[in-house]
């Protein structure tokens, strides 16, 4: 028996890979994954693998394709596979419009109390998901069920979401969308690179490349990133170009020297970092070779400071849930009650950005499906 708070199963699964459903990656290796007991989703990951769910479309008439390494169906859209999912269930033991009010235990049987009824069952797996997106459903009233059983909680972050940062460093770049290589800190250590997408938003940064790197920072203090807009640009030549416009252009005004390399505001903004209250007075002819190196390193290194996130409503995915030290790593079951199994975003395990949280939804599925089967 299936039961489902929302008015059908699967919604969630829509928003993935902004709408194309990206459900797994080519690339699985476990530093991808994150949580407090770094190995604890090893076996589940390597034993039901991306080709586990390739092969589980396929049977079902979805052909999976790859791009940058992320797997979507070939139609890019999620609804293909939700629909393989949600045709292949029997929609007589699913219960939707139904929340779960609370769960009890006694003479190894459960009973469930759901819309006003009580079911009874030898085992239960409680894949509620986390605290994101309360929208979907997902508002974290599922670990309540998970405490009253012993279980402890982690501390929860918001994951996979914008970041929020010290507004000198974004001013006047609101809506610019750059490709960049940004790289992660924390007291002082490097976390994380990633290259793609930045977006500049009314109060801080997003993008592909921001929500990766937002799963290495929202539980830090002391976080900043660095951003190399001239990635893929190679540095002396990127001087040589500088030293043609100075010559070419020599009586403009230097607010807009780096224009062509980057967009007209970074320019200003790069510009002013370095020049400060001079630039306003200064022209191309005015720019020495060390201004151009020193230039250079700052659209390379480009320091922002973060200060928080947009929040669990505006975020993917949880960081932190049910301590995995109290569930059995090979079949998701409770070291504290027989039959009692936890999957998914419940558990303290997210992923990075691309594919990475549903294919651990998998996974700690078919784990847990195995040992209920007696396959185990």
């Amino acid at each position: 028996l299936l039961i489902e708070k929302n008015d059908r199963v699967g919604k969630k699964i829509l928003a993935t890979g902004n709408g194309r459903g990206n459900v797994s990656n080519k690339d699985l290796s476990l530093t991808h994954y994150h949580g407090s007991n770094a190995d604890f989703c090893s076996y589940a990951i390597k034993t039901f693998d991306n080709g586990l769910i390739a092969d589980f479309f396929n049977t079902k008439g979805v052909l999976l394709s790859q791009e940058n390494g992320r797997l979507y169906p070939h139609s890019r859209q999620a609804n293909a596979i939700l629909d393989a999912l949600r045709l292949s269930l029997d929609n007589e033991k699913i219960l939707t419009s139904t929340a779960v009010e609370d769960i009890f235990y006694k003479d190894n049987i459960f009973t469930v109390l759901a819309g006003g009824k009580k079911y009874l069952a030898k085992n239960v797996a409680l894949c509620v998901g986390g605290k994101s997106a309360p929208h979907f459903g997902t508002d974290g009233t599922g670990y309540r069920l998970a405490q009253k059983f012993g279980h402890k909680i982690t501390k929860l972050y918001p994951s996979l979401v914008q970041l929020t940062t010290a507004k000198e460093d974004i001013k006047g770049l609101k809506g610019i969308k750059e490709n960049a290589a940004v790289t992660a800190y924390a007291d002082g250590k490097m976390l994380s690179m990633c290259q793609g997408d930045i977006l500049f938003t009314d109060n801080g940064i997003s993008g592909n490349t921001i929500f990766s790197l937002s799963a290495y920072i929202v539980d830090k203090k002391s976080a900043y990133v660095t951003v190399d807009y001239l990635v893929g640009l190679n540095e002396d030549e990127c001087k040589k170009s500088l030293f043609k416009r100075r010559r070419a252009f020599p009586n403009v005004s230097a607010e807009q020297f780096l224009s062509g390399l980057v967009h007209s505001r970074i320019s200003y903004k790069t510009t002013s970092m370095h020049f400060k209250d001079k630039l306003s007075k200064l022209t191309y002819k005015d720019i020495s070779d060390s201004d151009i190196d020193k230039l250079i390193y700052l659209l390379k290194n480009t320091k922002i400071n973060i200060v928080s996130n947009t929040g669990f409503q505006n975020s993917q995915v949880t960081k932190g849930g049910i301590d995995t030290l109290d569930v059995d790593s090979n079949t998701m079951q409770s070291k504290l009650l027989q039959g009692l199994y936890f999957c998914g975003e419940v558990l303290d395990v997210d992923g990075d950005c691309g594919g990475y949280n549903l294919q651990w939804a998998f996974s700690s599925a078919m784990c847990a499906y195995r040992s209920i089967k007696g396959e185990i």
